[in-house]
């Protein structure tokens, strides 16, 4: 029995240490890397050749760059139609004449002072860019580069500004001439008889449309809004981000 007991402890033992033997690197050896495998189907997990793609592992195991589709550019050529601008009148694109049929281009607004500078309506002008659909479903030309005679201009981002651009505060009383409306057709703003814009969010607009009928007195306290660098407005009028409404001696926070 007791010979029994010492042959059990010894098989047991010996079990145990068996996987700590395995699991042992040799002193001074480096342990092989452990691969992790990214987001997506994992490629080949070896040296060898294998697909690349994100998520995959490719040759000496290196993985692919994130995937990033590449865009067909197009050049067009034509005449210059009518200058176009956002709903804050700030100029962002031009329509274009070209082999009869109109084309709506649009470029960021930080381009519209060099664009305003270089064409006119009338001039003929070449555009390199690609076909996009905004997300009100309209069909554009999303300008990448523009040749207008000797001038050429590239969308580029416009740089951070030097120092942060302090709002400033104002104060304007005048009568609501209109309703500012966006591009669904919505109330986004008040213009006032002086053609300050009140930019307010669509849900005070739309109260608004019933306490301050056209023609209503209004006080606005709000923030002037600045042009950003590189911007242009076709029409200029002070654009206000109104803070505080008053009417008939009533006033409301607007958030």
């Amino acid at each position: 029995m007791q010979t029994n007991r010492i042959l059990y402890t010894a098989l047991m033992l010996g079990i145990l240490a068996a996987p700590l033997t395995i699991a042992q690197v040799p002193s001074g050896v480096a342990a092989p890397p452990i691969q992790l495998a990214g987001p997506g189907p994992r490629g080949s997990m070896g040296p060898g050749p294998g697909p690349v793609g994100p998520g995959l592992v490719g040759p000496g195991g290196l993985r692919g760059p994130e995937a990033q589709a590449m865009t067909s550019l197009t050049t067009l050529t034509g005449s210059v139609g009518q200058l176009t601008a956002n709903d804050d009148g700030i100029l962002n694109g031009f329509t274009l004449n070209s082999s009869g049929t109109p084309t709506t281009v649009r470029f960021g607004a930080h381009m519209g002072q060099q664009v305003n500078a270089a064409v006119k309506a009338g001039n003929r002008v070449t555009v390199m860019g690609y076909n996009q659909i905004s997300p009100l479903g309209e069909s554009i030309f999303k300008l990448v580069k523009l040749d207008a005679g000797n001038t050429q201009i590239v969308d580029t981002p416009p740089a951070a500004p030097q120092t942060p651009v302090t709002p400033t505060r104002r104060t304007v009383t005048g009568k609501v001439a209109d309703y500012q409306l966006d591009r669904e057709g919505r109330a986004n703003g008040l213009i006032l008889s002086d053609q300050t814009v009140v930019k307010v969010p669509p849900h005070v607009a739309y109260q608004l449309s019933t306490l301050a009928p056209k023609g209503s007195a209004i006080t606005v306290d709000g923030y002037a809004q600045p042009l950003g660098d590189g911007q242009v407005q076709l029409q200029k009028r002070a654009i206000l981000r109104a803070s505080v409404l008053t009417l008939n001696g009533q006033s409301y926070l607007v958030q």
